[in-house]
């Protein structure tokens, strides 16, 4: 199977890796038919926040047909596994999009719908889109808008493509995180102004040889209601930003300028 990758995914998890949030919006490529569910690549992730309905590993598919322009009934499904750090097999062998529903993680547990959501129109609507709400949490913590995303499908046809991202990826192409590490994040950056964190939070991810994956984020551990509050009251509610990322020894992550994302405050407050 060809597949197209490059590591803007990091980027794009960095929307998500805070809160699990469910992709609203999505334009897909041009001229393509997905064969069933199409997997959004890399954008699992693991979050603990002290809420059994909030706690677990989330992945992410599309389906839609491109071929006579953009489709109208672009439809996104968000899955959560209840089980924390029990992810699909990317990073190993990626997982097609089909292969997600009802399928157990790699620690047990099933991915179910927790958010479907139907996107009619290019641009970024969030929340409007949600058309189905299997969370019992009155609605999404975050909604993010992709315009489009590498994706993991049967059909062939994606072209494969590769890239580095600076000295994170030169150190798992050569070996020295050949296993896992952790990242210490010390500050946001929203809508281009920096908001450094009391205290950082680690961020753990896996390595395969060529890239990271797999990311795992624990919200009760020191700092992450910090963080929590820092997204509070540096973004309006339910209005799109952008996201920026700031490690400790100077590694910066900045999410791409057609990736946006909406936080709901009821719903992060609630995890404080």
């Amino acid at each position: 199977m060809k597949q197209k990758f490059s590591f803007l995914f990091l980027a794009a998890m960095a929307l998500c890796m805070t809160t699990g949030c469910a992709v609203s919006d999505y334009d897909g490529f041009e001229n393509r038919q997905t064969q069933a569910e199409s997997k959004l690549f890399g954008l699992d992730v693991s979050i603990i926040a002290g809420d059994p309905a909030v706690d677990g590993t989330y992945a992410y598919t599309v389906k839609y047909d491109n071929r006579g322009g953009r489709d109208v009934n672009m439809k996104i499904i968000s899955y959560r596994n209840p089980v924390p750090d029990s992810f699909t097999r990317d990073g190993q062998v990626d997982r097609d999009g089909d292969d997600v529903q009802g399928r157990a993680g790699i620690l047990g547990g099933k991915f179910l719908p927790q958010y479907v959501a139907v996107d009619p129109l290019p641009d970024c609507q969030f929340e409007a889109n949600i058309t189905q709400d299997h969370s019992g949490l009155g609605g999404p913590l975050a909604t993010a808008c992709l315009t489009v995303n590498e994706e993991i499908d049967k059909d062939l046809d994606l072209q494969a493509a590769f890239s580095s991202l600076g000295d994170l990826i030169g150190q798992v192409f050569s070996g020295a995180l050949n296993n896992g590490f952790t990242a210490e994040l010390t500050g946001l950056v929203i809508n281009g102004v920096e908001a450094p964190l009391p205290r950082a939070v680690s961020i753990h991810s896996k390595a395969n040889g060529l890239r990271p994956h797999s990311l795992s984020i624990d919200l009760t551990q020191p700092g992450g209601r910090e963080l929590i509050q820092a997204i509070l009251n540096r973004t309006p509610d339910d209005v799109p930003v952008s996201v920026g990322l700031r490690f400790s020894g100077g590694m910066k992550i900045d999410v791409p300028s057609h990736i946006r994302v909406a936080f709901n405050h009821q719903a992060l407050g609630s995890l404080l």
